[in-house]
């Protein structure tokens, strides 16, 4: 039997960010394609279980693989909207360096508490899920640079389209970086280390 229950860790998109995201997917015809409502956007780092019943320990064992603190956040850079055969979804411009370095982190801290991910022979492919279906437009250039706040648990209830998140984790923020246009008010010195 196919699994009843999903369990990921992923980064939630905001609301007011969400809603923005919806505004930007082109009308598709047809009824074969159906938008997901943007409180579930989302982009997922890992699937950790799957599951016929639910898991009511799952979240303690989570919580303890974080209990000494997150990797801090990291921008994501997003670069278009495009249709794929089983949907819509927005994917990342540019390298994903940054985004492996933190689900790096994030995959150390559960493996510690014996939890894998699971799906992850294609790679890592970061990406946020707008709709599901048969759709058909060209590519919607979107430049968002994201930096998500929260690492959540959810539950999905696999087929319904719903989601249920069971915890949530802040995110420290990113390390600031010197900016170009201070390297003249910098001391030598501060130069040469950096």
């Amino acid at each position: 039997m196919d699994p009843m229950f999903r369990y990921f860790l992923g980064f939630q998109v905001a609301a007011d960010r969400a809603g923005w995201l919806a505004r930007q997917l082109p009308p598709v015809a047809g009824d074969l394609f159906a938008g997901l409502k943007p409180q579930l956007y989302h982009l997922t780092l890992c699937t950790i279980a799957e599951a016929m019943e639910p898991q009511p320990f799952l979240r303690g064992q989570v919580a303890k693989a974080f209990e000494h603190g997150l990797p801090a956040a990291s921008p994501i850079a997003f670069g278009r909207i495009v249709s794929r055969g089983s949907g819509a979804e927005l994917v990342t411009a540019g390298s994903i360096g940054v985004i492996r370095q933190t689900y790096e982190a994030i995959v150390a801290r559960l493996a510690a508490q014996g939890i894998d991910p699971m799906h992850r022979k294609s790679g890592l492919r970061p990406h946020i899920t707008l709709g599901y279906g048969d759709c058909a437009f060209d590519p919607v250039r979107i430049a968002w640079n994201w930096t998500p706040r929260d690492l959540v648990l959810i539950e999905s209830h696999i087929g319904h389209r719903r989601h249920r998140v069971l915890q949530s984790w802040s995110l420290e923020a990113p390390a600031q970086n010197s900016f170009a246009f201070m390297a003249d008010e910098l001391p030598a010195p501060l130069l040469r280390a950096a």
